[in-house]
């Protein structure tokens, strides 16, 4: 069993302090930026491993969902190719974030699963990239 000190420092501040390096498990930064009273957390370590598999599955499918829709959004938009090329960084980070942090606590079968579909969002980004610059290159035409 784990345990952690909590001290009452004043009226109105209570510090807990426990060593979480021992923790095993998926570590998570709250991004809520929302002002209430009440325990302010700045990091959560998720410990069950179905719990995990359930948070990660969530986050990768925002995540893909997000590339996908700036696909979808590219072909309305007049999207350059700096911008392209900086989704597709992000994708390549995003593939390595998948390999390096997510494969400890996700099944096989699903990881590859997800690195397929990373795979096509980049190669999607590729082509987009290249039929821009195709275009670009036949719009100036050829100079002296």
């Amino acid at each position: 069993m784990k345990r952690y000190i909590c001290e009452k420092e004043s009226m109105a501040l209570v510090s807990c302090d426990f060593d979480d390096t021992k923790i095993n498990g998926f570590k998570v930064k709250p991004k809520n930026n929302i002002e209430y009273e009440g325990i302010e957390v700045s990091t959560l370590t998720v410990v069950e491993p179905n719990l995990i598999s359930n948070v990660l599955r969530r986050k990768t499918k925002r995540k893909l969902n997000a590339y996908l829709q700036f696909l979808v959004d590219s072909f309305d938009d007049d999207t350059s190719s700096g911008d392209l090329a900086l989704v597709l960084d992000d994708v390549k980070r995003y593939r390595a974030i998948i390999i390096n942090k997510y494969s400890k606590f996700l099944d096989v079968k699903f990881i590859k699963e997800l690195l397929l579909r990373v795979t096509f969002i980049e190669e999607e980004l590729k082509m987009r990239m290249h039929e821009y610059n195709k275009s670009l290159s036949s719009y100036m035409g050829k100079g002296r």
